[in-house]
Order: structure tokens, then C-alpha cells, then sequence
């Protein structure tokens, strides 16, 4: 049977939670933004729109997690990077669109706590009002990705890659209602489940870097291709074991080779931002993107070392 969370418990991981994912969504809105072909203004604006919502919703959970969220959060960097303000700033530069660089700077100030029991029923308004934008963002992203798939939509995004984005907000939605009704929705009994889901992504990151890098970064291509294939491997061991009700058993040994794996590619990753910013390696990720990925890897390892 699920434990029921406390009310601090509730407060701190659903504005972690939401400090985390939102800022994932307002991203996701962008990618679409800039990667739809002009042609379809419709879609266009109403990217830039969801993109628009995030950010103020963001900036609610922001003002309320101010000494109302965990130390460990804030210290795993996958709310913000050292690096996140000066993606935003290039990414801007790059692209032409606003980017709310003050709320990241608001979000790097933030200092943690213990939850205030007071605001349970805003934080709970908070959740409701999440799922409701990302339940319509997964449907504008399902509207993208059919049409992609009937050639009557270009964009310059992956199909694959709106499968993952859609994926990812699902799993948004999911959380949350796991914590509406009093569940961490990474306690044990679901750690595995959780495991799979986050080697799919990285395993899937790790394909879009090499499939936008540029060919001469051959190199790079083949440490890309080889995560990729690390990561699956890992989730069809989670998936296996959960299927057979035997992961408890080998519990500690798994968290120990995941961590090792995720922080492998987190190091990956900060580095190929590092050389994005750098303007040294060829590729068409944009800064944002880079950061973006960097921080769900960070958010993954904080998962696994806070068991």
C-alpha cells in the first residue's frame, strides 16, 4: 500500500516537481516555436503562446518555492545550471524570440525549507493548473506530430523527437496526479517503472545529439551512439525485472550502475554545452536545447541518489 505524504512532504515535492518540469514545458513550447516552418503561423503563435502560460505559471511556482523547497533540489542543478542564464541569452540572440531571463535569475536566488503547511491549497491549485496546460501542450503536440507524420506539417524537429516531447509531458501529468492524491511518484514500489521511463529519455537524447551534430564531429557522433545504446540496454533490464517482480533484490547494485551511467552522460552533456558556447563544435542544437537536456540527466541523478 502507498504511504501518504505529509503536507510539508506534498508542499516541497510538488514545487519541486514543478520547478522542474514547467521550465521543461516552456522549453518544449519553444523548440515547437522555432522549429515549425513559418508557413503554418497558426501553429507558430500557438506555441509562443503555451510558451507565454508556462512562463507565468513558472514564475508562480517560483515565488512559492522560495523557502519552501529542498535543499537537495536547488543544489542538483536541474532547476537551473550555472550555465542556463547564458544559453537563454545566446539562444535569444540566435533566434530572435523573448526569453524571461529575470525568472532564472529569481529561480538562482532560491533558498530552501522546510514547506510551509499554509500553503497546501495553493500549491494544489498550482498542480491543477499544471496538468491542465500541459494536458493541452500533449494535445497541440499530438495535433504537430500527426501532421508531421501525414507530410502535411514541416518543421525542423524529429519526429521522434515530438514523440519524446509528448512522452515527457505525459509523465508531467502523471506525477502530478500521483501527488494530488498523496503519493511520491518516485517511491519504491515505483522506482523501477521510473528507471525505464528515464533511460528511455536519456537513450533518446543521446540519438538527437547525433543526429544533430554535424557529420564531421565523428568523434563526438560515436560517444553519442554508444550512450544511446548504454541506455537502452538499461531500460530493457528495468523493464524486464519489473515485469518479474525481482528488481528489490538487486535494488542497490541497479542504483549504483545507473548512477554511474547518468553521470557519464550528465558530464556528456555539460561538456557539449560548454563547446556549444564556445562556438567549437558544428552542430544546429541550439544552447537552450543543450542546457535543457543537461538538466533532465541532472534531475535523473538527483532521483537516484536520493534513494
Amino acid at each position: 500500500m502507498d504511504r501518504q505524504l505529509g503536507s510539508m512532504e506534498f508542499i516541497q515535492m510538488s514545487l519541486g516537481l514543478n520547478l522542474f518540469f514547467l521550465r521543461i514545458m516552456k522549453e518544449h513550447s519553444l523548440v515547437l516555436e522555432a522549429g515549425i516552418a513559418p508557413k503554418n503561423t497558426e501553429l507558430v503563435e500557438a506555441a509562443g503562446e503555451f510558451r507565454k502560460r508556462f512562463n507565468n505559471l513558472l514564475n508562480e511556482a517560483v515565488r512559492m518555492a522560495d523557502g519552501n523547497v529542498s535543499r537537495t533540489v536547488l543544489k542538483s542543478e536541474e532547476i537551473v545550471t550555472d550555465q542556463t542564464l547564458r544559453a537563454e541569452e545566446k539562444t535569444e540572440e540566435l533566434s530572435g524570440l523573448d526569453i524571461d531571463t529575470s525568472l532564472t535569475k529569481m529561480e538562482m536566488m532560491l533558498r530552501p525549507g522546510q514547506g510551509d503547511p499554509g500553503l497546501e491549497d495553493a500549491v494544489r491549485r498550482l498542480n491543477s493548473q499544471a496538468i491542465q496546460l500541459t494536458r493541452s501542450l500533449a494535445d497541440f503536440k499530438s495535433r504537430v506530430l500527426n501532421g508531421v507524420r501525414n507530410c502535411n506539417i514541416f518543421t525542423y524537429i524529429l519526429p521522434t523527437m515530438i514523440e519524446h516531447l509528448l512522452e515527457e509531458a505525459d509523465t508531467y501529468i502523471e506525477y502530478l496526479e500521483k501527488l494530488q492524491n498523496g503519493i511520491d511518484p518516485y517511491q519504491d514500489s515505483r522506482f523501477m517503472e521510473a528507471k525505464a521511463f528515464w533511460d528511455h529519455i536519456m537513450a533518446e537524447h543521446a540519438q538527437f545529439v547525433a543526429h544533430l551534430l554535424d557529420p564531421s564531429e565523428a568523434k563526438l557522433i560515436q560517444q553519442a551512439n554508444r550512450f544511446a545504446e548504454k541506455f537502452f540496454k538499461l531500460a530493457r533490464e528495468a523493464e524486464w525485472l519489473k515485469s518479474r517482480g525481482r528488481f528489490d533484490r538487486y535494488m542497490r547494485a541497479l542504483i549504483q550502475e545507473e548512477i554511474r551511467a547518468v553521470t557519464e552522460i550528465r558530464n556528456f552533456k555539460k561538456t557539449g554545452e560548454e563547446l556549444i558556447l564556445a562556438c567549437q563544435v558544428k552542430s544546429i542544437i541550439i544552447p537552450l536545447l543543450a542546457d535543457h537536456i543537461l538538466r533532465e540527466a541532472n534531475h535523473f541523478l538527483a532521483v537516484l541518489t536520493s534513494r
